[in-house]
């Protein structure tokens, strides 16, 4: 396949996928935008749909926190149990830096590896500095707090290589491209794809429930 004409590159590569750079989210949302698809629909979860726009503002605001807790290019995102809308922000706004979503069960295993955790509720760990965003209200980062928060500097598409690993599923990686290309795309035990402009990302069986 022709990476040059189906993925919006920075850089385009040369001999390899690590030559060249590009960004999941970018190509996931901010291309529709930009190319007059803000108001499609990007998403439809039960009975509810997001367009590129809404989800771009979702997604821009969640990076922004994680930029603002130091999170660069390289660095892990450890996830816990999450609703699928919440999953996916967090993979796309991880993505948006040049993070590493490592889906989990166990976010005690990621505490020391982990620049953020993000839990559906409080997990009641000493995670020391690292911080915990909370889907519900029981943490001081609770999931509203911190998305009002990044509205107000929201953050822009690092540069990531094509080989870069975009999420881990226990001992399985989703790579950037392999995500633009479905067909190439493993999926863990457990998990579902749900795609999103072009990007296939992992979600959980049966987590649609919020």
């Amino acid at each position: 396949m022709n990476h040059s004409t189906t993925i919006d590159w920075f850089r385009k590569p040369v001999d390899s996928p690590a030559d060249g750079t590009l960004n999941a989210c970018y190509n996931a949302l901010d291309r529709h935008v930009i190319r007059g698809g803000a108001d499609d629909v990007a998403l439809t979860l039960d009975a509810s749909t997001w367009t590129y726009a809404e989800l771009l503002a979702e997604v821009g605001a969640l990076a922004g926190v994680l930029r603002a807790f130091g999170t660069a290019v390289g660095d892990t995102v450890a996830v816990g149990i999450l609703p699928v809308l919440e999953g996916l922000v967090v993979t796309l706004a991880a993505a948006r830096v040049g993070a590493v979503v490592e889906h989990t069960d166990d976010l005690a295993a990621h505490v020391a590896t982990a620049r953020v955790l993000v839990a559906p509720t409080d997990p009641g760990l000493d995670t020391g500095d690292v911080p915990v965003v909370t889907v519900d209200d029981s943490t001081e980062l609770s999931w509203s707090m911190v998305m009002r928060a990044g509205r107000t500097d929201p953050a822009g598409c690092a540069d990531v290589t094509g080989d870069a690993v975009l999420t881990r599923w226990g001992a399985t990686e989703l790579r950037v491209l392999a995500a633009l290309e479905p067909g190439e795309v493993p999926v863990p035990a457990g998990a579902s794809l749900l795609e999103v402009g072009g990007l296939s990302l992992w979600v959980r069986d049966g987590g649609g429930e919020r």
